[in-house]
């Protein structure tokens, strides 16, 4: 395995020091007046389980390319 280089690995440091300093405060939503109507209008569960398969077959499709090009 390649060692990584002293520049790149503080660069790394720096950017993952970064992130966890600029985190922010989540809070929750306030709630809606009575009036408001906050039922989704379109529901997403439709083709999530046909994109998460999709995207799997792709996924190892591409990973097992990339080993059999090692070879």
């Amino acid at each position: 395995m390649k060692s990584i280089s002293n520049s790149l690995r503080s660069s790394l440091a720096l950017a993952s020091l970064l992130l966890m300093l600029s985190t922010t405060v989540a809070s929750a939503q306030d709630e809606f007046p009575d009036d408001v109507d906050d039922e989704p209008s379109v529901p997403i569960d439709g083709f999530v389980i046909t994109g998460l398969v999709a995207g799997s077959v792709l996924g190892m499709r591409r990973v097992s390319k990339a080993e059999n090009d090692k070879i």
